[in-house]
């Protein structure tokens, strides 16, 4: 359980860096910058935690396809951009995918843990 907590805050931190460049790249480039790098770097530390328990393949596909989801629902309605039919239809196969890979590791069994007793 730990693990999600610590995938989902992983994409929370990607998805407040990337907007960030958005909210004050042009304004104030240097905050756009540190909250970026903040973001992107945290997102990392969180996600290489999520590692320990969940399959690479499983939460590097959650983390980008959550992680692209969110920023492209965000920018229709936060930043009054538009995504096209064909858009939205791309990131429900995005988000069918992520939750194919999760379901398949079900089936696959256990992870073994690479932490050290």
């Amino acid at each position: 359980m730990r693990a999600w907590l610590a995938l989902f805050s992983a994409i929370a931190c990607e998805v407040t860096g990337t907007l960030a460049l958005k909210f004050f790249g042009v304004s104030a480039p240097w905050l756009a910058a540190l909250l970026s790098g903040v973001g992107i770097v945290l997102s990392y530390l969180l996600l290489s935690l999520a590692f320990r328990k969940i399959p690479v393949a499983v939460a590097y596909g959650v983390w980008e396809a959550l992680g692209l989801a969110s920023i492209s629902v965000l920018g229709v309605l936060v930043l009054n951009e538009t995504l096209s039919l064909t858009q939205w239809l791309a990131l429900g196969g995005l988000l069918i995918g992520a939750r194919l890979l999760h379901g398949g590791t079900r089936l696959a069994g256990p992870v073994p843990s690479t932490e050290t007793p």
